[in-house]
């Protein structure tokens, strides 16, 4: 019988497309194996048609918070597969939990996982240093042994449905011949987003000094942002042709279909949030602005082109692994001190280059 593998990673959406790059390895090195992996239900659809995974198991988190028996039924189902091995990119005590009731022999997580005593192996995981990539690849290699190249990279499968719905809501929506730019302004975390005054100054210059289509991209939770971004863009000094070239996707997109969007985009601004990890998939040029977060964090883009943007000289920096709601500071510099000139010039660079 094959062996058979599995990987929980509960994570948020970044996290999951970034560790797709390690599902990959872990095919790679048990090629004859079937890989299973646990995910944050709603999460699932960008693993779909992916040729590493046998079988993707999707964990209800809000339900079994208010029914634990829930959780337990789920264990029971996982420990009926006999897995022969178990790995833990995610750190949480759920996840340990989880590894240890499969009752696999191997189980390979994290030292500073939640309840790590649960693994019968343990990989030291620096909060700073590393890419996330190298954190993951960790739990599978020596680092002498770490994958390069293209092989660092998420890996989506994107269909050819999604791929003509593309084509046809492309040729509606755009009507000149030089492509176009995604501006990506939300971020689950506050303290992650640049104020949508920032990217109002950054689309003005692209709509002005370049022919590129611009759109926002987001889920519907981002209707308000850009609602207030299009509200702002009315006082800006713009022709009409110019302004006829702003355009909006925001809760327009299913996750695949965003991916087609991301892989055939001349370059993507973003704040440090999912579609990076997108646009590093398909190596789509970058611009990654940096607020409560740093680089050092591990998350930032894996594409060949990008450019980095943040307010350095803050003691304040990082307040958290996530950012947060408001500014523990109250002065909110490290997002209201980014510089669109410097942004707009970063877009020009990583598109020329």
């Amino acid at each position: 019988m094959p062996e058979k593998i599995l990987i929980i990673q509960t994570a948020f959406l970044g996290d999951l497309v970034l560790s797709t790059s390690f599902f990959h390895a872990v095919k790679m090195e048990h090629i004859e194996s079937e890989v299973h992996v646990v995910v944050n239900l709603g999460t699932e659809s960008v693993l779909d048609n992916n040729p590493d995974i046998t079988k993707v198991w999707c964990l209800d988190k809000k339900r079994i918070k208010k029914n634990p028996f829930a959780f337990f039924h789920f264990i029971k189902k996982l420990k009926m597969e006999k897995f022969d091995k178990v790995y833990a990119p995610h750190f949480s005590y759920r996840t340990s939990l989880i590894s240890f009731f499969t009752r696999a022999k191997i189980r390979i997580g994290y030292k500073e996982s939640g309840f790590s005593f649960l693994h019968t192996k343990l990989v030291p995981r620096p909060k700073q240093g590393p890419h996330e990539v190298e954190k993951l690849f960790a739990l599978l290699f020596e680092p002498y042994d770490f994958p390069t190249g293209r092989e660092r990279r998420p890996y989506l499968f994107p269909t050819k449905e999604e791929e003509s719905s593309f084509e046809t809501k492309k040729a509606k929506l755009i009507k000149n011949e030089f492509g176009y730019i995604l501006i990506a302004p939300s971020s689950l975390w506050e303290t992650k987003r640049m104020p949508e005054e920032k990217f109002v100054s950054v689309i003005t210059q692209i709509l002005r000094k370049r022919e590129e289509t611009v759109i926002l991209i987001g889920s519907k939770a981002d209707t308000s942002i850009q609602n207030h971004i299009f509200r702002l863009m009315k006082t800006e000094p713009l022709e009409l042709k110019e302004r006829e070239r702003l355009l909006s996707l925001v809760g327009q997109t299913s996750l695949k279909e965003l991916m087609v969007w991301i892989q055939n985009a001349k370059a993507l601004i973003s704040n440090d949030s999912s579609p990076i990890h997108f646009a590093s998939a398909f190596n789509t040029p970058t611009v990654m602005v940096y607020g409560a977060t740093i680089p050092a964090f591990g998350y930032s883009s894996l594409s060949d082109k990008h450019r980095i943007l943040e307010v350095n000289g803050l003691g304040c920096r990082p307040c958290g692994i996530h950012g947060g709601r408001v500014c523990p500071e109250g002065h909110f510099r490290c997002m209201l001190d980014q510089n669109p000139v410097r942004i707009f010039e970063s877009l020009e660079e990583v598109i020329k280059s």
